[in-house]
């Protein structure tokens, strides 16, 4: 079980009290500056720290698949810099800005240092193969049918799409949507990721709705807690895991195949 609160914004910090209420682990992606929305400061960010995981989310919160090489760059390593600088601790995990993503921004990503980063991939409860493309299983915030059949379509988020069929059921009540994904994970293994926008939830005037949410995780004992930082670290080594095995399997089939009866011994002997 893990959630993630974006764009850094000063409501964040209600959200953070609610979470502590309820003993959750969480990571919030902060920005230095946002064009659309007040942010934290300096003080808040460090005081937010000492409760909870905050991760990179660019220096200005433009998204990133629509710049240079040299401005998505400056965007990703300044705000991970600025982050680490405020914070005085280094900092591992990134969300992309606006979602925007692809694979040149994602090695750039991963260039700078970070260990992974967070999509707004819909629909998803697996461990991700790529810690660079980590997905969620709920936004808090009601999508109709529609917008999450396009989302879907348009990021290729195929797996998403089957889940949103299979297992979500067309659900579009964000709460009955994520506690389908709790039961799920629950019950079959993997992670109920709930991502959330401060600002939204206080738009919507759905505070006492959140709430409601974080006291039936709280409920749920068998889920273990984890921040985004963990679950990247995590996929890590699994992925590295995996690699060496194949990397074994390969040197093994590649190497000659001990002989099996006595004619061949003797044939290979004579060579």
């Amino acid at each position: 079980m893990t959630i993630s609160v974006d764009d850094g914004h000063p409501l964040d910090l209600r959200v953070a009290d609610l979470l502590s209420k309820y003993d959750l682990a969480a990571t919030f992606y902060a920005p230095a500056r946002n064009p659309e929305q007040p942010v934290l400061s300096a003080g808040q960010l460090r005081d937010l720290s000492k409760r909870f995981e905050l991760g990179g989310h660019g220096m200005n919160h433009l998204p990133l698949n629509t710049m240079t090489d040299a401005e998505a760059w400056a965007e990703i390593s300044d705000g991970k810099k600025w982050l680490e600088d405020v914070l005085g601790q280094s900092v591992v995990s990134f969300c992309y800005p606006r979602g925007k993503f692809g694979p040149r921004v994602a090695s750039m990503v991963k260039k700078a240092g970070f260990l992974g980063a967070r999509t707004c991939l819909w629909n998803l409860h697996e461990f991700s193969a790529d810690p660079f493309t980590w997905g969620v299983s709920t936004q808090a915030h009601d999508h109709g049918k529609r917008i999450q059949i396009r989302h879907g379509l348009l990021e290729r988020n195929f797996q998403g799409l089957f889940n949103f069929l299979w297992l979500y059921k067309l659900e579009t009540d964000w709460v009955a949507h994520f506690e389908r994904a709790l039961d799920h994970v629950e019950a079959k293994g993997g992670i109920a990721h709930l991502y959330l926008h401060s600002w939204e939830t206080d738009d919507c005037k759905e505070w006492a709705k959140l709430e409601a949410v974080f006291k039936t995780i709280s409920e749920r004992p068998s889920l273990a807690r984890a921040t985004n930082g963990e679950l990247f670290a995590m996929t890590g080594v699994r992925h590295r895991v995996l690699q060496s095995r194949k990397l074994g399997e390969r040197a093994e089939s590649d190497s000659p195949a001990a002989p099996s009866d006595p004619e061949s011994v003797r044939l290979d002997r004579s060579l």
